[in-house]
């Protein structure tokens, strides 16, 4: 309601200057005496542009309406990272799995993921268990494409990371989503989750690496593929 008051008091003030200027009426002279200089003109019409200027500045320091960027251009940049990683992922399914393998033609989970992010310019460290402390922490309502999901393993025990793997798409509305990653007994296949059953029970958490230091100075050129 300020703003709006602020606009209107700026649009009256420039409406009474005009009008006040126009009305003016100018003495009768002599003829040698009527001719106004430029110089003169000039000074006038600048004062009143100057007055115009200012007046619609304030109008707009004010205004509710101001345009303001509808994306942050790193979180641009970020999606579309996102989506040609999702796409670039999905030419494995299939690759068998492999403990201690970093690919391309086995994989184990952690150098599955690796594999991935290292094709985009970004590095991840070797193991699940490391990598969960990269990036920084999402909750599951939060989850986007490229986003890690980390869940214990049978080897790594209940509370500790065994196991990763990236978020390729996100149903808001059911608060669902599926990942992608290396199984041990499928190979690189998809995954529902949350499953209410193995991967709900494992789940210790989520990471996000694009838009943080992993992916500092990354561009739009290391989406060109």
């Amino acid at each position: 309601m300020n703003s709006i008051r602020i606009i209107a008091f700026v649009i009256a003030a420039c409406a009474a200057f005009c009008a006040s200027t126009a009305d003016a009426k100018k003495p009768h002279l002599p003829l040698k005496h009527q001719v106004t200089p430029v110089t003169d003109q000039q000074v006038d019409e600048e004062e009143q542009m100057t007055f115009l200027e200012k007046a619609m500045d304030s109008a707009r320091d004010f205004s509710p309406f101001t345009l303001k960027p509808l994306i942050d251009p790193s979180q641009f940049v970020g999606n579309v990272l996102a989506g040609k990683m999702v796409d670039y992922a999905a030419k494995f399914l299939g690759t068998r799995y492999r403990f201690g393998a970093t690919g391309p033609n086995a994989f184990d989970c952690s150098g599955f993921m690796g594999w991935i992010y290292r094709k985009f310019g970004m590095n991840l460290e070797r193991t699940s268990r490391s990598q969960y402390t990269q990036g920084k922490r999402v909750e599951l309502d939060e989850l986007q494409p490229g986003d890690l999901l980390f869940f214990s393993s049978r080897s790594s025990g209940r509370r500790n990371v065994g196991h990763v793997g990236m978020v390729v798409s996100v149903d808001k509305a059911n608060g669902t989503c599926e990942f992608i990653h290396a199984s041990t007994r499928k190979g690189v296949t998809y995954q529902s989750f949350p499953d209410n059953a193995y991967y709900s029970r494992h789940y210790i958490g989520a990471r996000r690496m694009l838009g943080t230091s992993v992916s500092a100075g990354i561009t739009l050129d290391d989406a060109a593929i």
